[in-house]
């Protein structure tokens, strides 16, 4: 997929474990990655492997998208999502990500809070 298609095309919604139950009875875990930076799967794989300590077997819901799309998932996209759990993946070769300082209003701060918002801890 290319960076620049919209958000909604860029999703996919896969169950973590072959022997799912019912989808509505699962919980929904979100993934997220701007820009392309990092794969999700290894995450994915990552959240299978913790199978027996998550509990459950959540649906799983990939979004990667662009910085020009940032503003569109933190305003549209992200307030909308019934969000049991979710992951923002992030490949920094910065030496700190300031994305939970009160004055970074900014990059992923923008996506941090507005995880936080819909999870209700902001």
């Amino acid at each position: 997929m290319k960076e620049d298609q919209p958000i909604i095309e860029q999703r996919t919604k896969e169950s973590l474990f072959s022997d799912s139950n019912n989808a509505e009875q699962r919980r929904t875990l979100h993934l997220f990655n701007c820009g392309r930076s990092y794969k999700l799967d290894p995450v994915v794989a990552l959240l299978a492997a913790m199978k027996p300590k998550l509990g459950s077997d959540p649906v799983v819901e990939k979004y990667y998208f662009s910085r020009a799309q940032m503003s569109e998932m933190t305003t549209t996209t992200i307030p909308k999502l019934q969000m049991d759990m979710a992951f923002f993946v992030v490949h920094a070769h910065e030496s700190r990500l300031s994305i939970n300082e009160d004055n970074a209003g900014i990059g992923y701060a923008k996506i941090y809070r507005a995880l936080l918002k819909a999870a209700g801890k902001y």
